[in-house]
C-alpha cells in the first residue's frame, strides 16, 4: 500500500471546481526531472509561468509516497484545453521511474478508476491527448494499460461471458457485502504503517463505493477495497446490503 503525504492545505488553492461525474480520463505525467515534488515544482517552475494552481491532483516520489494535492473536484493545470475532465497523476522522474513508484501509480490508478466509474482505456499518457505535442509521459502506456488490465477481474472466464450485475451506480462483486451512498462530504481514509489512520481524500455527495468488511474500530468503518476506510457516520452515508436475489443471481454466474 502506498505511503500518501496529505499536503492538500499547504498547496496553492484552486479557484475552480467541477463535479467528479465530468472526469472521463486519467492523464499519466512524467515531471522530466530525476527529483523533486510538488513545493520544488510550484517555486522552480509553476509560480513563474503565473499559474494560479499547480499542475497535477497526486505526485508520485520516487520512493513510491504519493502526494494528494488536490481533491478531484478541484481541476488543475496539467493539459491545456482537457483538464475539466481530466485528472491528473505525476511520476517523478524524466523517462525512468522505480518499482516503488510503479506499484503506486498501479495502485492509485485503479482507485481513481473505481472512483470515477472509468475503465482502463480511459487511462491516458499526456502525449495521446488531442492537441499535445511532448515525450510526457516517457513510457509507452500501452504497456502500462496492460499492466492494469491484468490486475483486473476480466469480464469473461473461460471463455464464458459474465454479464454485469448493476446496483446503482456500480457492478456487484465476489466477496461484496453491501456499499455505502455518500450523502454528506466525509473522508475516505487507509491504516498507516503505525496504526494510525491517514487520510487519503474526500468523498463527494452522490458517489458510491462497495463494501467488503465492516470493523468496530474508529466508532466503526466500512472497507471500500483496496485497504480503504469510510467511517460509519449518520447522515453522511447511507450502508445497505444486496437483495437476495442479487445474491443469487452473482452466486449462479
Amino acid at each position: 500500500m502506498a505511503k500518501i503525504q496529505d499536503i492538500r492545505n499547504k498547496v496553492a488553492p484552486s479557484k475552480s471546481t467541477r463535479k467528479t461525474s465530468q472526469i472521463t480520463k486519467i492523464a499519466r505525467h512524467h515531471s522530466a526531472t530525476t527529483s523533486g515534488d510538488y513545493f520544488a515544482f510550484w517555486n522552480n517552475r509553476w509560480k513563474g509561468l503565473g499559474w494560479g494552481k499547480g499542475g497535477y491532483h497526486e505526485i508520485i516520489l520516487t520512493d513510491g509516497t504519493v502526494q494528494l494535492c488536490y481533491d478531484p473536484i478541484y481541476p488543475t493545470n496539467g493539459i491545456g484545453n482537457h483538464n475539466t475532465n481530466t485528472y491528473h497523476i505525476c511520476v517523478v522522474g524524466n523517462g525512468a521511474f522505480t518499482a516503488a513508484q510503479e506499484r503506486a501509480f498501479e495502485e492509485r490508478c485503479l482507485i481513481a478508476i473505481q472512483n470515477f466509474d472509468l475503465s482502463v482505456d480511459d487511462v491516458l499518457g499526456h502525449n495521446e491527448f488531442k492537441g499535445t505535442a511532448t515525450s510526457c509521459p516517457g513510457i509507452n502506456m500501452d504497456s502500462v494499460r496492460k499492466r492494469l488490465k491484468s490486475l483486473l477481474i476480466p469480464n469473461q472466464v473461460g471463455g464464458v461471458s459474465n454479464d454485469k450485475i448493476m446496483w446503482g451506480k456500480t457492478e456487484l462483486k465476489p466477496g461484496q457485502i453491501g456499499k455505502v451512498t455518500i450523502l454528506k462530504r466525509i473522508n475516505l481514509w487507509q491504516d498507516g504503517p503505525t496504526g494510525k489512520l491517514q487520510m487519503v481524500r474526500v468523498l463527494n455527495p452522490g458517489e458510491e463505493y462497495r463494501v467488503y468488511r465492516y470493523r468496530e474500530d474508529h466508532d466503526g468503518q466500512y472497507n471500500v477495497g483496496g485497504g480503504m476506510w469510510v467511517t460509519k457516520m449518520d447522515g453522511h452515508i447511507k450502508y445497505e446490503t444486496p437483495s437476495k436475489a442479487m445474491l443469487e443471481q452473482l452466486n449462479n454466474r
